[in-house]
C-alpha cells in the first residue's frame, strides 16, 4: 500500500514512515524525504523532495547547494536525511509567482478516485 500524502510505501502495519516526528540534531530538525513531505503540505511528495535534492547537486540549477542530503549507511540502501528549514527555503523558491520567477505558480495537484464505468 502507498501513503496518500507522500506516496511512500506503508510498513507492514499500514503506517507511513513519514508520520514519524522529525529529529532535532545540532539545532535543526532533520527528516527523511517522506517526513519532509509530510511537513510541507499535501501537494509535496517524497519524490519531489528527492528531486529538489538532486537539483541541489546540479551546478547550473537555481536550487544549487540549497538542499544537501546527508546519507547514512544502514540496512538496505541506508537513509538520506534532509534539514527541514532548508526544504522550506527550497519550497518557497519553487512556489514563486509568474512575475518573480518567470514560470507558472504551482497550485497543487488534485487527486481523484477513478471508478469503472457501468
Amino acid at each position: 500500500m502507498i501513503c496518500r500524502h507522500c506516496r511512500s510505501r506503508l510498513d507492514a502495519a499500514g503506517r507511513c514512515l513519514g508520520d514519524v516526528p522529525l529529529i532535532w540534531l545540532r539545532g535543526h530538525y532533520w527528516g527523511t524525504a517522506a517526513q519532509i513531505a509530510h511537513t510541507r503540505g499535501s501537494d509535496i511528495t517524497a519524490d519531489r523532495v528527492r528531486d529538489w535534492a538532486r537539483r541541489s547537486r546540479q551546478p547550473g540549477d537555481t536550487l544549487h547547494g540549497l538542499l544537501p542530503g546527508h546519507h547514512l549507511p544502514g540496512r538496505g540502501r541506508g537513509t538520506t536525511w534532509y534539514r527541514d528549514d532548508q526544504a522550506a527555503t527550497v519550497e518557497a523558491i519553487t512556489r514563486k509567482t509568474v512575475e518573480e520567477q518567470g514560470g507558472p505558480a504551482r497550485r497543487g495537484t488534485q487527486r481523484a478516485e477513478l471508478t469503472p464505468a457501468a
